[in-house]
């Protein structure tokens, strides 16, 4: 019997559970900057929870998105003088959440002991955090690319699947389902195997140095390695900040092009996940339609196949799907962590020089 496959045995639902309400401590994606204006209030959503994000001289607030009056959404309202306001009755809560103005009885305006929940927020990577807790237990993620100059960035419009906020992440480093999944284009379902490579844990991150990875080059990711041939051999590093974002920088030519993914995945329910991404490259800048039609291609490959994965959630139980040594080196390192994220535990790594 090989011991390089993990035979199935259960799965530990109540452990599924519990990540699912540990994830309450953590930043998570719920809307990009540049779709919050100043004086303007926008709808978002995580875990169960309807929020309200808006801004108001440029500092971000995130708000439960319901009026404590007769329930309406806090986001159809207006930014009136610093405050948000419902379209509804037009009660007014300040910037911590508290009821300072009720039109309709004005004597009862400021002498009310009546609030909203308001969310800690903070903006990075061109995106709104949140999070759920009053005190986040890991950095917020950083995207260090969008301050370069010489890189062009894409935000692409987010989408929702049908699975949970880690199937959908580990999509992105399950090394194995890219000649298969996207033969053709990211592998060869003919040249299949995975080299070994490094994993390790920095700080709140899973990082992993994986290469080479057989691409094909009659694409406008890899056409700058046509002259080289049909296909090309690519490197790749990641930073998956815990539990819910990953960065990738991808090889893509042999003059130091630079291919870069930056996915941040929002809960939305245990079986729910909305995605942003953001694409950045320094080369090909004038093919923005070119990669946004790819980025289409695998979409549309990946999401039929992680939606059909069963359990939905992921496994708390290790042993409860099969592993192949090595090759699942960094997916295996993911879901590890997250079980002690499930269990409670949210320590960090310490920093190695030089990472």
């Amino acid at each position: 019997m090989s011991t390089d496959i993990a035979f199935e045995t259960h799965l530990d639902v109540e452990g599924e559970s519990r990540l699912h309400q540990h994830l309450r401590h953590f930043w998570h994606p719920v809307a990009f900057s540049h779709d919050v204006s100043d004086d303007e209030s926008v709808q978002g959503a995580l875990m169960g929870e309807r929020l309200a994000i808006w801004r108001h001289d440029g500092q971000i607030r995130v708000f439960r998105d319901l009026c404590r009056h007769r329930g309406a959404s806090l986001a159809l309202g207006r930014i009136d003088d610093g405050c948000i306001r419902c379209s509804y009755h037009g009660w007014a809560y300040d910037e911590s959440g508290i009821v300072v103005d009720i039109p309709a009885r004005p004597d009862l305006s400021g002498s009310l002991n009546v609030g909203v929940d308001s969310f800690p927020a903070v903006e990075s990577a061109g995106i709104v955090w949140a999070c759920l807790d009053a005190e986040p237990k890991f950095p917020v993620p950083e995207l260090p690319v969008l301050d370069d100059a010489s890189y062009t960035h894409l935000f692409y419009e987010p989408y929702e699947w049908r699975c949970s906020m880690a199937r959908r992440l580990e999509n992105y480093f399950d090394f194995s389902h890219f000649a298969h999944v996207h033969h053709g284009i990211l592998g060869d379902r003919d040249d299949a195997v995975i080299a070994d490579y490094e994993v390790r844990r920095v700080g709140g991150e899973v990082r992993i140095d994986a290469g080479p990875f057989l691409e094909f080059t009659d694409n406008p990711k890899n056409e700058g390695s046509a002259a080289a041939g049909e296909t090309y051999e690519a490197w790749k590093r990641y930073r998956i900040f815990m539990p819910n974002t990953m960065l990738l920088h991808s090889s893509a030519g042999p003059d130091g092009q630079d291919y870069t993914l930056f996915v941040a995945v929002a809960p939305l329910a245990p079986r729910l996940a909305r995605c942003f991404t953001i694409q950045s490259r320094n080369y090909a800048l004038d093919k923005d339609k070119e990669f946004r039609d790819l980025q289409a291609v695998i979409l549309e490959q990946d999401k039929p196949v992680v939606e059909s994965q069963r359990p939905e959630e992921l496994p708390d139980d290790l042993a409860a799907e099969m592993h192949v040594k090595g090759a699942d080196a960094g997916t295996l390192e993911y879901r590890r962590w997250l079980i002690e994220i499930s269990n409670g535990v949210y320590e960090q790594a310490l920093a190695a020089e030089g990472n």
